[in-house]
């Protein structure tokens, strides 16, 4: 049985072992790098973490034989209504203004967003996405929110503070939600590394604290998850609702 057809047959398992695998690797990188690396070659250990992120979901997309269905085709950039609905967060986000760096550095983030992006949104929304697809479009989109939250735990082992992992894991849950729903609804992957992209560009340099207070910045965290879950519930509550219908 080949691995595409172990896939359809076992689609829940299968994504489960793919976002495992991702996550085992990255944590690997950084426990060897933290056991064997010396102290100033811990950034490279660390970069090298974050290319796997990139590396391994441009390999199962060819394992699986995916090329065609992920959405790399640039003949599909078109965004829906819902797409731009969910653009929402970032004009959250920016609603005070927006605060660039001191000491520049903006090419350099943006460079590091458009990767981080691109990794976690062809493993997710692309290979995660096409494997869940047999699945009622609740459960998929459910299912991809919470491997998505999960692999941000990686932050407890990198900063020693599992509590703010745990919380960092259920924020990211709301917004892979959102973004699940949202690839359903468009043709193109690019679309939502985009989304992905101005998402976190959005957050880094909000204006919010500066202007409201750590507190506002806090509040407004929340309300653009609210949102974020919000809208994935409304594509999730639709697709079940078809579904009864066709039934």
């Amino acid at each position: 049985m080949s691995l595409r057809n172990l896939a359809k047959q076992y689609p829940v398992l299968t994504a489960f072992t793919c976002a495992a695998l991702q996550f085992a690797l990255t944590f690997l990188i950084l426990m060897a790098g933290k056991k064997f690396a010396p102290a100033e070659a811990y950034g490279k250990v660390k970069l090298l973490a974050f290319s796997s992120t990139v590396i391994f979901p441009l390999l199962l997309t060819h394992v699986f034989g995916m090329w065609r269905e992920i959405g790399f085709g640039l003949d599909k950039l078109k965004p829906s209504p819902f797409f731009l609905a969910c653009l929402l967060p970032v004009l959250m986000f920016a609603s005070m203004g927006v605060r660039l760096p001191e000491h520049g550095g903006v090419r350099g983030d943006l460079l590091i967003q458009l990767f981080n992006a691109f990794g976690e949104e062809l493993l997710f929304r692309g290979v995660i996405f096409v494997i869940l697809l047999s699945l009622p479009q609740w459960k998929a989109i459910l299912i991809n929110g919470v491997l998505f939250g999960s692999m941000h735990l990686m932050r407890g082992y990198m900063d020693g503070n599992w509590g703010h992992a745990f919380v960092w894991a259920f924020m990211s849950a709301m917004a892979g939600m959102m973004f699940a729903a949202a690839r359903y609804r468009v043709s193109s992957l690019w679309l939502l590394v985009f989304l992905h992209m101005i998402l976190n560009l959005s957050s880094m340099y909000s204006n919010i604290e500066t202007v409201a207070g750590p507190d506002v910045k806090r509040m407004m965290d929340w309300a653009t998850k609210a949102v974020e879950l919000g809208l994935g519930l409304y594509v999730m509550w639709q697709g079940s609702r078809r579904q009864a219908l066709a039934a």
